[in-house]
């Protein structure tokens, strides 16, 4: 049985037959698409602290989902903060609280889901050639199962999200205080 991505995000019809993945993780293009506006107006966006709380994974700019919809509910009364700050502030437990919320809303079964990389790549968005490349995997510490004498390659979703979560590191950009950003990083062009 191949699993459907959440079908607001994709454009996939879901069967009744076919669970539908909700991953709780949102890269840029999705978050994005999910709000119709360019990527390059987030990247901005995060720039001057607007927007929900950004995560790093590696070079990969990530949302939680809850986060996402706590700014979206917040956003209804404000679009932006005074300061440009308030809004866009990581509750302290926002890691945990996503862990706890992707346990809860986890199927009732004895039994682990195995996902193929491709099916993986899907449903988490995560650069394909970390869960394809099995350096990649073994560098990054990506969990995965051997099966079938090791030629097959299968993931866990859960234990994906749980390295996930584990390797997430909050986006931090300097609060502007009237100096050039320029000067900030000692470039050279910097009057």
């Amino acid at each position: 049985m191949k699993p459907k991505v959440d079908a607001n995000k994709q454009g996939v019809a879901p069967s009744p037959d076919e669970p539908v993945i909700t991953y709780p993780v949102l890269d840029e293009n999705q978050l994005s698409s999910r709000w119709n506006l360019s990527p390059k107006t987030l990247q901005k966006w995060r720039s001057e602290g607007i927007g929900p709380p950004a995560w790093h994974l590696n070079r990969s700019v990530r949302y939680l989902l809850m986060e996402v919809e706590a700014f979206e509910r917040k956003a209804r009364v404000t679009w932006k903060s005074p300061a440009g700050r308030p809004l866009s502030e990581s509750s302290p437990t926002a890691r945990e609280d996503a862990i706890e919320q992707m346990m809860l809303k986890r199927p009732e079964r004895r039994d682990r889901v195995f996902y193929s990389a491709k099916d993986v790549v899907d449903i988490t968005g995560l650069p394909g050639y970390w869960i394809h490349q099995n350096q990649e995997r073994l560098r990054l510490g990506i969990p995965f199962y051997r099966i079938a004498n090791g030629d097959v390659i299968r993931f866990s979703i859960e234990e994906i999200f749980l390295w996930e979560m584990h390797h997430l590191r909050p986006c931090r950009y300097p609060v502007d205080r009237g100096i050039d950003v320029k000067e900030q990083r000692g470039h050279p062009l910097a009057a």
